[in-house]
């Protein structure tokens, strides 16, 4: 009865087809099936524009050549087949100008004198189309519907406008449309649905389900600003990646490690389209291409025809920001017409190596205001590279220091810095104050937004704050530059800190895989480690092995970098080691933080060591969160001071002040200190009101009834394990115990502290305790 798409010319891979099998000798999924993912939220929306809602209409789809129309339209076909009366119609340029060519197929017996005027012919179509469809709604789907004659359409827009069918059609451009179906989208007979160009996101997706493995990144980065988010190309773009080698599969996780390709298959497609254009537009094209970027207002009057005309092809781009400017819209188009090798955008393997220093600040020439600004600027810079914030802030709050003499990335960018010092210096709510001027950055000004937003998030994870340092990471992978590496990482350890390790992993994990390919920086070890933290509890063999890339030494690294890497490979050994080793190596690392008078990194550490059962240093936390800003400095004198004085009470305060601020593990923390503090008071009231108290805290297992059914899973070997433990007893006096060393009594505390669900002595005392609360 129609025209099968299914046998029409189909350059467009479906980008919601099927997650494609693996190639056997490259272990990459077929591109040219790619999955049903990507555009489900369109195809839903079609759906229910044409069979749901009060009153179902009809759909005018507009999208550039490769955008995935045709897909769609096949998506629909398959999946109204079989609950509607359907009608299949695919325009052809062949047949344009032969009337009600395209509706022939419905009535092969048609008279003439029905042909001879459209209304004739629609109550023709009504009656057969309501005798064959048999109380079923009629769907009448049409690709490439600029192809239709005029006739056809205006029969078709007839019957829509009746109710007798409900029409979806796709055409490239809005302009081309039937003049008929223009009208009615005017009317909104037809709803205009404009698929717009695939996300990074949707790019990601894409690569992940199509490669069979997560992506990093900077890979779904490069091939969507390559691709423009055009799905034809992004799967051409695919390929010629793969077969280039610019795309590799790193242990699981495929990254970018090329920095130019030569995409043959992406260019065919893209020549194809250059090869249509007449020799004027070729040559506006060519000069646009040339100079990447021009004002609109420097377009000369005779050049806007031809301008408009590649606009509407989707090949010139105008943007707003500040001023109209122009420019390709892709940079696989503008190399085509150039005939240049492309340049994957922001990435270069080799433009530093592992014993690089880090870049100096470029001084500025002339001006001596200028130049002394500058000077101190680089003072800054060095000193916070060696950790020396105390310096940083004299540097900066100098009154030789003039910061208006700069230009507005750099003033921004010692704003930055400053911010960070205060705070990392126990001055967190004097940082806030300063980072007013962070906030008010103008968009259209090219500033420097990811570094800004690490900043902020840095100053809410130093004043306790894990919800505002939260939100703060829904901006980062939006607002990255170059590859996006390094925002991919710093999201990753927002998550990470914040306590959630799916969320962290799955982006800590690629941006590791792709800095061991391209790391100017230094901080592929960063990475490492915070995996191995988020991964400790559950896989600790696993997580050995990132602490030992952690341990690789790096030239490059700053100082906050290098010490955040300390900081959470001393906090992995919880899981790898013992929670004593990890109090241990807290309590090392602060000792570097005494002597620099970083105080925010000595409390945060030395509040660590305390959770992780560590009491002796509740004094020294005292001393320091009362010289320290910020309500994480208050968080911590409460809950050291509920320790050092045994006061459940306090404990339970300092619990509820960590929820609220969204810090989930201090909150856990701080309720299995509550219920050993309980306990070992003897106070069955007490016992019963913090079990009480924290049962909402430490979930399913908080019941006193689940503590036991924890402990009823273990071997009679680990319950002796835990009976030494609740007597205070150490891992050396249970080696001399049990005759073994005491490498075995730390495996069978970590099967315990799996068992069971906690990640410390403290927590496990506490369970103990919880399991016999409504005994007592």
């Amino acid at each position: 009865m129609s025209y099968d798409i299914n046998a029409h010319d189909s350059a467009l891979a479906q980008i919601e087809g099927y997650v494609a099998a693996d190639d056997p000798r490259t272990g990459v999924g077929s591109p040219m099936s790619p999955p049903r993912l990507t555009r489900a939220h369109l195809f839903e929306m079609l759906r229910n524009q044409v069979l749901e809602g009060p009153a179902p209409s009809s759909v005018m789809l507009i999208g550039e050549p490769g955008s995935g129309k045709s897909t769609l339209l096949q998506s629909m076909v398959d999946h109204l087949r079989a609950t509607t009366y359907l009608i299949n119609l695919q325009g052809t340029g062949r047949n344009s100008g032969v009337s009600y060519d395209a509706l022939k197929v419905l009535l092969p017996d048609m008279r003439g004198e029905v042909l001879s005027h459209p209304i004739r012919m629609v109550g023709a179509l009504t009656r057969v189309l309501k005798g064959k469809a048999l109380g079923l709604p009629v769907i009448v789907v049409v690709d490439d519907a600029h192809h239709l004659d005029e006739n056809s359409t205006t029969v078709l827009g007839q019957l829509a406008q009746a109710g007798t069918i409900r029409l979806i059609a796709a055409c490239s451009r809005f302009a081309d449309a039937p003049t008929y179906f223009q009208r009615l989208c005017l009317k909104d007979t037809l709803v205009r649905i404009d698929l717009a160009p695939l996300s990074q996101q949707e790019v990601a997706a894409y690569l992940a389900a199509t490669l069979g493995a997560g992506v990093s990144q900077a890979s779904s980065r490069a091939l969507h600003t390559h691709s423009g988010g055009n799905p034809r190309l992004l799967v051409a773009l695919v390929r010629d990646y793969v077969a280039d080698g610019a795309l590799r599969c790193a242990e699981g996780i495929w990254v970018l490690t090329a920095v130019t390709i030569r995409p043959t298959e992406a260019t065919a497609l893209i020549t194809a389209r250059i090869k249509m254009l007449q020799p004027s537009q070729l040559s506006v094209l060519g000069t646009f291409a040339a100079l990447e970027m021009t004002p609109l207002a420097a377009v000369p009057a005779e050049a806007l025809g031809d301008l408009d005309y590649l606009h509407d092809q989707g090949m010139l781009c105008i943007s707003n920001d500040r001023w109209a400017t122009v420019s390709v819209a892709t940079r696989l188009l503008s190399d085509a017409v150039l005939g240049l090798t492309n340049q994957i955008d922001g990435f270069s393997p080799h433009s530093a190596t592992s014993g690089s220093k880090p870049d100096r600040l470029s001084q500025p020439v002339g001006n001596p205001r200028k130049q002394r600004a500058a000077s101190i600027l680089e003072r800054a810079r060095l000193a916070a590279t060696e950790g020396r914030f105390r310096d940083v802030v004299t540097e900066l709050k100098s009154p030789e220091f003039v910061p208006g003499a700069l230009d507005p990335d750099r003033r921004r960018l010692a704003t930055a810095w400053l911010c960070e010092a205060l705070a990392f210096i126990g001055l967190v709510d004097d940082a806030k104050e300063a980072a007013a001027a962070l906030h008010s950055y103008d968009a259209g000004e090219q500033p420097l937004p990811s570094r800004i937003v690490v900043t902020l998030a840095t100053l809410e994870a130093v004043s306790g704050n894990l919800t505002g340092m939260l939100e703060m990471s829904h901006h980062l992978l939006s607002r990255a530059r170059g590859t996006g590496t390094y925002e991919e990482l710093a999201a990753g350890l927002i998550y990470a800190t914040a306590g959630r390790p799916a969320e962290a992993e799955s982006l800590l994990l690629p941006a590791l895989r792709q800095l061991q390919v391209h790391d100017p920086t230094g901080a592929a070890p960063l990475a490492a480690a915070a995996l191995a933290f988020v991964s400790a509890a559950d896989n600790p063999a696993q997580a050995a092995e990132y602490l030992a890339i952690a341990g690789l030494p790096s030239r490059t690294a700053s100082w906050t970098v290098r010490r955040l890497t300390k900081h959470f490979a001393a906090l992995a050994l919880a899981g790898t080691a013992s929670a004593d080793r990890s109090a241990f190596e807290l309590r090392e690392l602060s000792r570097e933080d005494t002597a620099l008078g970083n105080k925010s990194w000595e409390l945060m550490t030395l509040c660590s060591a305390m959770r992780f059962g560590d009491a002796g240093v509740a004094q020294t936390v005292l001393k320091i969160s009362a010289t320290c800003q910020g309500r994480f400095a208050t968080l911590s004198q409460l809950y050291a001071k509920g320790l050092d004085a045994e006061d459940a009470e306090l404990v339970l305060q300092a619990m509820d002040l960590a929820q609220d601020f969204g810090d989930l593990s201090f909150t856990r923390d701080a309720a299995a200190s509550a219920v050993q503090i309980a306990a070992q008071s003897g106070e069955r009231a007490t016992i019963a009101y913090v079990a009480d108290r924290v049962r909402d805290i430490v979930g399913v297992y908080g019941t006193a009834l689940g503590a036991r059914q924890q402990l009823a899973s273990l071997t009679r070997r680990e319950l002796e394990v835990v009976t030494a433990v609740v007597d205070g007893r150490t891992n050396r006096d249970l080696a001399l115990a049990m005759d073994v060393s005491v490498r075995t009594v730390e495996g069978h505390l970590h099967r315990i502290y799996t068992k069971l669900h906690v990640r410390t002595r403290a927590e496990l005392l506490a369970k103990v305790d919880l399991s016999t609360a409504l005994r007592r």
